[in-house]
């Protein structure tokens, strides 16, 4: 009987290292780590950061591209108030009341004339910059959209 004791032992001792050389060398552990419940909630984690940073990307390249249109929009009101202001500077540096006003009112007339076209001009090309960008939805109704004034460009 001490001889099945002591030979179940060296089998039992034999095969332990077997298996732990086995899963070691030839890693057959991996095969039991991927198949764990915690290694698989890991992933799908990890898998759920990977959508909303993309989503993030996504809105990061919206918002870059909404600042890049208020920033033209800005330069050009800049641009106009410059010209306006240029021509009423024109008008009160024309002359005096009483000979150089109907001059001086007809070329700020001509210049104001020209102003007023390039005015509306750009009124509606703003316009239809607004129309097309408040007239799309900047991203589809299944995605969450941040909420406040940084919403609308």
């Amino acid at each position: 009987m001490t001889k099945f004791i002591m030979g179940l032992l060296l089998g039992l001792i034999l095969g332990i290292g077997g298996t732990a050389a086995f899963l070691i060398t030839a890693q057959g552990g991996d095969y039991l780590v991927a198949t764990s419940p915690r290694v698989r909630e890991l992933e799908a984690t990890l898998k759920q950061g990977d959508s909303e940073r993309e989503w993030l990307r996504h809105q990061l390249r919206e918002s870059s591209d909404s600042l890049t249109r208020l920033e033209s929009r800005f330069v050009g009101l800049s641009e106009r108030f410059d010209r306006l202001g240029g021509a009423a500077a024109a008008t009160s540096d024309g002359g005096s009341a009483t000979s150089g006003s109907g001059a001086a009112s007809g070329g700020a007339g001509s210049a104001s004339g020209s102003d007023a076209t390039a005015s509306s001009g750009d009124l509606a090309e703003t316009e239809e910059g607004n129309a097309g960008a408040e007239g799309a939805p900047s991203e589809p109704a299944s995605e969450p959209t941040p909420e406040g004034p940084s919403a609308t460009p």
